[in-house]
């Protein structure tokens, strides 16, 4: 795709991070695409020995649904944005772009990605840190006794997806019954009495 526009060149391609990083020390590429997901490094560890090796060098990292966690080392370790490989073409060269004058990129899909990586670590203290954003409003809602098909109509889903996310909070958190919920809700603060 890159190839075929008239005002970049493609200048390597790498299989591997350690090749990846040999390949910037040689080439000295004003952008590099790393996918996040490497076989033989962690990518972090690649973007920070490129950036060492590569003063002006950006990264645009390449991530994948289930890569949140990778992203998020990606940008703390120097990447200059990041898109998913599922975007659009359009978003890919967007970030090539953008990041080539200067200004940061993340596509709306790695912003979401992120924005879901941030809430894990927001939740309140002392839950963990794998219940979902909407795992946590129907948890609100049932220690506040609401039903479960009430709580399906305020969120516009069905009775048993909430049926679905009551059953894993309640194996997530160990708990028993409602009475339990109720009181797991007030102890974390997630309800005020």
């Amino acid at each position: 795709m890159i190839e075929g526009l008239t005002d970049w060149r493609v200048c390597g391609e790498a299989a591997t991070g350690g090749e990846a990083v040999e390949k910037a020390r040689d080439l000295q590429p004003d952008i590099l695409l790393l996918d996040l997901t490497l076989p033989d490094a962690e990518a972090t560890e690649s973007i920070l020995q490129i950036m060492a090796a590569c003063s002006t060098t950006r990264v645009v990292a390449l991530a994948t649904v289930d890569s949140g966690e990778l992203a998020v080392k990606a940008l703390a370790a120097g990447a200059s944005g990041m898109a998913m490989k599922s975007d659009p073409a359009s978003d890919l060269l967007l970030s090539v772009r953008s990041i080539a004058s200067n200004h940061p990129f993340l596509s709306s899909a790695g912003t979401r990605l992120l924005l879901d990586q941030l809430a894990k670590h927001l939740t309140p203290e002392g839950l963990p840190s794998d219940l979902t954003r909407r795992e946590l409003e129907i948890l609100k809602s049932r220690a506040l006794g609401q039903t479960n098909k009430a709580i399906a109509e305020s969120l516009n889903i069905s009775v048993k997806t909430v049926d679905a996310h009551r059953a894993n909070i309640m194996r997530k958190l160990k708990l028993a019954d409602n009475g339990d919920l109720i009181q797991f809700a007030i102890r974390h603060k997630l309800i005020d009495i």
